[in-house]
């Protein structure tokens, strides 16, 4: 399976997601999409261990080998899944959001931490183009999970020097600390869409021996 994770407050639908399963369609290769946080109240109750658990499902329910390609929350989920899973056999990582915790924790204060507790948080929810409240199980569950998963894999990741979500030093870092991981810097933002032809080729390439095309 060729399975894409999306990342926080997106969706199957988001413009990376459509292009990329678009244009491995035209290869031949089905790229999966699914909704890592369905359903109406899905993204307000969900958590990085709710959104890995459905990944993790539709890999056990398919064929392997798999590869996954992920981008930001994503991306860290598809690292977290190559470490706790051997059929996972390559993995694109675009942006990826590592240093979780660490970072919901730099970008909100106290106090602002203390009302996600009691009453949610409300954020730009991208999937659906409006504000959506998120509960505070997200925090309390991002705590339990590593700054950067031990991946033992070959590791594709793409990185934009522009990124003003994900510093560009947090993915050179995980770079630098796994075997097989390569880095590929692009002029862009943390969405990458003016990088998508160029994401494109790297990854069919770099995904050739898993899907053959």
């Amino acid at each position: 399976m060729l399975l894409y994770l999306h990342g926080f407050a997106s969706g199957p639908s988001s413009t990376k997601a459509r292009a990329l399963a678009s244009r491995f369609a035209d290869a031949g290769v089905h790229l999966e999409t699914p909704d890592l946080t369905p359903g109406d109240d899905g993204f307000e109750r969900s958590s990085p261990s709710s959104m890995l658990a459905i990944a993790e499902r539709l890999l056990d329910e398919a064929a392997p080998p798999h590869a996954i390609i992920g981008s930001s929350l994503g991306g860290y989920l598809a690292a977290v899944a190559a470490s706790r899973d051997p059929s996972i056999e390559r993995l694109v990582l675009m942006a990826p959001a590592f240093r979780l915790f660490e970072r919901w924790s730099r970008r909100l204060g106290p106090a602002d931490l203390e009302g996600w507790r009691a009453r949610g948080l409300e954020v730009d929810h991208f999937a659906s183009g409006r504000k959506r409240r998120l509960g505070w199980q997200f925090f309390e569950d991002a705590q339990g999970w590593p700054a950067f998963p031990e991946v033992r894999v070959p590791t594709l990741c793409i990185a934009g020097r522009r990124d003003e979500t994900i510093p560009l030093e947090d993915v050179a870092a995980f770079v630098a600390r796994t075997p097989g991981a390569r880095l590929v810097e692009v002029d862009d933002g943390h969405e990458l869409t003016a990088s998508l032809d160029l994401i494109f080729e790297e990854a069919r390439a770099f995904l050739r021996p898993v899907t053959g095309r």
